[in-house]
């Protein structure tokens, strides 16, 4: 006799989560998990900003806007990589635009900040978010990040210098 035998009942789904009913709450954190986001990300999608500032801001922490420093790492030649609001001709990076450029220090200094010139950006907005000491801290971060970045864009593809 065969010892397995074939048992006539129904088959029932079950998922991962041990109900037999469908959640797609559920199913997006099976599959996403329980990962510890840093309270900018949170910060960001509270502000007040327009949509099209906080995709800017976004793509800045993530490291994914177009500077000539992402550029190069996605091999477009251009004729020189370095940094067109100042003068001391280094890479244009995401950290040197935004942190350490002249005109970004000065862009932040307009608003009473003192930009730290170490670690990630999304523990320098933190820091930010102590000098400010306003409701409206994330909003101040963005638009001036997107002032920055307005002004490297119409030296560009303008020719448009600042004052």
């Amino acid at each position: 006799m065969d010892s397995h035998q074939v048992n006539e009942d129904k088959d029932v789904w079950v998922y991962p989560w041990g109900s037999s009913i469908f959640s797609s709450h559920k199913v997006y954190k099976s599959l996403v998990g329980h990962s510890v986001v840093h309270p900018t990300y949170k910060w960001l999608w509270k502000s007040n900003c327009q949509p099209k500032h906080k995709v800017f801001f976004r793509l800045l922490i993530k490291d994914r806007l177009s500077t000539r420093n992402n550029l190069r790492r996605r091999n477009m030649a251009l004729d020189s990589y370095n940094c067109v609001n100042c003068i001391l001709s280094l890479e244009e990076s995401v950290n040197h635009l935004f942190i350490t450029c002249p005109f970004a220090v000065m862009c932040w200094s307009l608003i009473g900040v003192t930009i730290p010139l170490d670690g990630i950006f999304p523990d320098i907005v933190a820091q930010i978010k102590d000098q400010l000491n306003s409701q409206f801290f994330m909003d101040a971060i963005i638009l001036t990040c997107w002032v920055i970045w307005s002004a490297r864009n119409d030296l560009i593809f303008r020719g448009i210098q600042r004052n």
